[in-house]
């Protein structure tokens, strides 16, 4: 294919908040979008190729904020420990896959040890998937966790650490093996026997350590919180982002609307665990906190779009059949369900997740000079979110990734 293509569809939502471009016209030269807008204002290069996608939007890449790549199959998180870790990563590699395909150029992968090489393979273009932040395990306080005392390593799920000396060296022992972001658990949670997401965890010292280590060593912080008092400790001490925030109040919205930090709700993760865990094999205990959670974190949601915070969109999916990778754009239509209009969700989804990655610079909008992460759904989105579910084009980093649209491959 040439250097050059010109992508024309039937509307364009750039996720820079303005009216979608109808109709609309995207020109990329090798990786980057060179110019964008309006087929009468841009003038397409002589012997470009064209891709006509028709009756369809074009948006940028979706980025999922929060998702684990860890090759789960089961809603029992210990059958990850009886799982050789080779047959782990192919199926993490499968849902690398089905992420690009399901339209998520980027992801952000908040706890799981193949991160690392599944970044780089698939930077290296030697697996097919979306560009990946990762942490490397997740911080977790001693006992507000399952300590599963029959498994010799309990590493593929988290990482145990306390007191102010030892979170500072596991933060700098997690980027010398190669994490992109930090990621602490500070508050309890809904999928283990002996916590409550009602729980507050790390102390604030702490906390402060693992954010302060990481911010030196230039990692931003993703923080668990679902805990009222918990969150408050979170953005105290500096975290980038909560991610959850069942048990928001006023006084934690005012504290991150101060400090600009980040809210990532995953709704879906708490509904599915609530309306399909029992049978779908989820702990009894984890459907029973789950229930419990669903209406809390629904006003919680509504109370940050209130108090104006910066939202983001995750998932917390994690490839089991409970969380399944490819059908993240669920979160999409229970933020529509929450109160948030469609055009602010499709941001959330793209633009606001891409400042929340620290990587708005490069992607997030459909803007001159932004990588070439584009998509394309049927239809209008603004009208019909669930058309984000239904994804026929992707183009990553300049090359068509996946297409379901007659006479436009891919790039192989």
């Amino acid at each position: 294919m040439n250097n050059i293509v010109a992508i024309e569809a039937e509307r364009m939502i750039d996720a820079r908040g303005g009216p979608p471009v109808e109709p609309a016209v995207v020109v990329v030269e090798g990786e980057r979008i060179t110019a964008a807008g309006s087929p009468a204002q841009i003038k397409v290069p002589e012997g470009a190729t064209r891709i006509a996608l028709g009756a369809r939007t074009l948006l940028p890449g979706l980025i999922d904020a929060h998702v684990h790549l860890k090759g789960w199959r089961s809603s029992n998180p210990n059958d990850i420990l009886i799982t050789p870790h080779p047959l782990a990563a192919l199926r993490a590699a499968a849902d690398c896959r089905k992420l690009l395909h399901a339209g998520f150029t980027t992801v952000r992968d908040c706890g799981g040890c193949l991160g690392p090489n599944l970044r780089d393979a698939i930077a290296a273009r030697e697996i097919p998937g979306p560009r990946i932040l990762t942490a490397y395990r997740g911080l977790s306080q001693t006992g507000r966790v399952e300590k599963v005392t029959w498994a010799a390593d309990i590493t593929p799920l988290r990482q145990e650490v306390d007191g102010v000396d030892e979170c500072r060296r596991v933060v700098r022992e997690h980027i010398g093996l190669g994490a992109d972001l930090i990621k602490v658990s500070i508050t309890g949670r809904v999928y283990a026997p002996q916590s409550d997401p009602g729980q507050t965890a790390y102390t604030l010292d702490e906390i402060r350590a693992v954010v302060d280590e990481a911010h030196r060593m230039g990692r931003l912080v993703a923080a668990h919180a679902q805990a009222t008092q918990g969150i408050k400790n979170g953005v105290l001490a500096g975290v980038d982002s909560i991610e959850h925030g069942i048990y928001l109040d006023e006084e934690a919205c005012e504290l991150m609307r101060e400090r600009k930090t980040a809210l990532v709700p995953t709704l879906a993760y708490f509904y599915r665990i609530a309306t399909l865990g029992e049978g779908l094999g989820s702990p009894a205990y984890a459907v029973r906190k789950a229930r419990e959670v669903v209406d809390a974190h629904m006003k919680s949601f509504a109370l940050a779009m209130r108090m104006g915070l910066r939202i983001g969109m995750g998932t917390d999916f994690e490839g089991s059949p409970l969380f399944p990778h490819g059908e993240n754009g669920m979160e999409l239509e229970l933020m529509v369900q929450g109160g948030m209009s469609a055009g602010d969700v499709i941001v959330a989804a793209t633009a606001t997740n891409a400042a929340i990655l620290g990587i708005e610079k490069k992607l997030g909008t459909i803007a001159t000079g932004k990588i070439a992460d584009l998509i394309a759904v049927p239809g209008n989105p603004l009208k019909e979110i669930s058309s984000l579910r239904r994804v026929e084009f992707v183009m990553q980093g300049g090359r068509v990734a996946c297409s379901r649209i007659p006479d436009v491959a891919e790039i192989s």
